[in-house]
């Protein structure tokens, strides 16, 4: 038990730092590409690898069911069968998704003649073969990673992302300024085949019975995979189709640049968003294992894990907003109005996604996904739909709105489901504990901003009073927070999890 907790905390904090450094390198990486290449051209290569992405849909859910299957056959001591899923599932999506790709391929034209400026047809024809290349061996290596996970050293696993990462960026500054954007394509495929290739070393260590290359392919192996994961493909078509769509609209109704613009503030978002999420993801098996032993408990987990994530998120998003001007002078190398305003816009949603979290989780602790995909696949409907109407009235603003507006009402139906099964009150969207915090905080967010808008019209130093604000927020927080009796609460359940590791 020691080792698999020391094992659990190592898996955790490399996460955590592949998370972190992932985020470092990404912001060096497009403040680079703004530079040299410059904002069209970072979206048009946005572009093309969300149209080639759909892609992806035809790897049945295999990927997602390699770590499930590879623990259960390891744990059977049936290392035999733990190989005959790693090698089944590389074989059926290298045939099936590059079978797929080449049918997709005049589709693909298709699509980019119409999302496209005539002005960028060619270049994005000249570039497009090494986009489909990447995202073909980027789902072979994804197939190597699940493995790693599945055999419990996804700690090993971040390592060699970090190491790609780091490949991927000197290579972007060695070759990019000579030979431009098709050296970015080139690149991005060979920081794929350079992971995909350590993955598949690191396995072979961890998995002594596979061999020097996939080859064998079993039938019952592939017919239990499918029956897994075809109960969840249908949630990721829905989920994977979102992201494509609304960055080919983007592109169609705003432009390459509001497509570079908008994926920058989205991986901003995004980023702090995952380091939130994933501190939710433990209720999972404690919800499944109260499911089973105390289901009396449930609610009062729930209402917990929904009052911890409103007092964690709501600093960190109101933050958010009052860093946008600094983020975006240090990144972009100017204020640029598209970029707050898409990020502002994302910052606001995905703060109101994030109270849904716990309600998305306690639905997969207790197994009752049907509002899970219904949300899914409504996220996916209203957001094609939306963005469609929204951007040619408004432009590439009303595509972010529509997008937002697609996630927020697929949030609230789970929330909704969730709370109506607990009876938890409408008031409690609230929690009464957190009311003064709320109310503080959203006071002087808002004053900030107003400041902040203001210093913008009279020329005034942005770091400096961003500096201002941000330490006003600050206080106001602590000022408020400090007797705040989560801070307890969180402090306590730290200090306990970490002396429970420790034993």
């Amino acid at each position: 038990m020691v080792i698999s907790l020391r094992r659990f905390a190592s898996n955790a904090a490399l996460s955590v730092l592949q998370v972190l450094v992932s985020g470092v390198i990404l912001f060096l990486l497009y403040r680079y590409l703004l530079k040299h290449l410059g904002a069209e051209q970072l979206g048009l290569w946005s572009v093309l690898l969300a149209s080639t992405s759909f892609a992806r849909l035809s790897d049945f859910g295999l990927t997602g069911g390699v770590v499930k299957f590879v623990a259960r056959y390891r744990g059977k001591d049936d290392p035999v069968g733990a190989s005959e899923v790693v090698q089944t599932t590389v074989l059926t999506i290298a045939v099936v998704m590059g079978a797929v790709l080449v049918a997709l391929y005049p589709l693909l034209i298709h699509i980019l003649n119409w999302t496209l400026p005539a002005a960028s047809i060619h270049e994005a024809r000249s570039i497009l073969p090494w986009a489909v290349l990447s995202v073909w061996v980027g789902a072979i290596a994804g197939v190597f990673q699940a493995g790693i996970d599945g055999c419990q050293r996804a700690g090993l696993r971040h390592i060699i992302s970090i190491g790609g990462n780091v490949f991927l960026i000197v290579c972007v500054i060695w070759f990019v300024p000579k030979y431009g954007l098709e050296a970015l394509a080139r690149v991005q495929v060979a920081q794929w085949v350079v992971v995909g290739i350590a993955n598949w070393v690191l396995l072979r260590f961890l998995m002594k019975e596979l061999p020097l290359l996939p080859w064998r392919w079993s039938k019952p192996r592939f017919k239990e995979m499918l029956g897994y994961g075809l109960n969840f493909q249908f949630v990721m078509i829905a989920v994977m189709l979102c992201d494509p769509v609304t960055k080919l609209l983007m592109s169609r109704f705003g432009g390459l640049s509001s497509a570079a613009y908008y994926e920058m503030a989205s991986q901003l978002v995004i980023r702090v968003r995952t380091l939130l999420v994933s501190a939710n993801a433990v209720i999972v098996p404690v919800i499944a294992e109260l499911q089973e032993k105390s289901p009396e408990k449930l609610r009062d987990v729930y209402v917990r894990a929904y009052e911890t994530v409103f007092f964690l998120a709501l600093p960190v998003y109101a933050g958010m907003f009052l860093l946008l001007p600094l983020v975006s002078e240090v990144w972009i190398g100017h204020v640029e109005p598209q970029f707050i305003v898409f990020a502002a816009i994302l910052i606001g949603t995905y703060f109101l996604n994030n109270l849904e979290v716990p309600a998305y989780f306690d639905n997969l602790g207790t197994g009752e996904l049907g509002w899970n995909s219904v949300a899914h696949f409504t996220m996916a409907g209203l957001n094609a739909a939306l963005g469609a109407l929204f951007g040619y009235l408004w432009g590439a603003v009303g595509v972010a709105a529509g997008a937002s507006i697609a996630l927020l009402v697929s949030s609230a139906m789970v929330l909704w489901f969730v709370n109506r099964k607990y009876k938890v009150p409408m008031r409690q969207l609230i929690p009464r504990d957190h009311r003064l915090i709320a109310v503080v905080i959203g006071c002087v967010t808002i004053a900030g901003i107003a400041w902040l808008a203001w210093i913008q019209t009279q020329g005034l130093s942005i770091l400096t009073n961003t500096g201002m604000a941000v330490a006003a927020f600050v206080a106001a927080y602590v000022a408020v927070g400090w007797r705040h009796p989560y801070r307890h609460q969180l402090e306590r359940s730290w200090r306990d999890h970490f002396s429970g590791t420790a034993k």
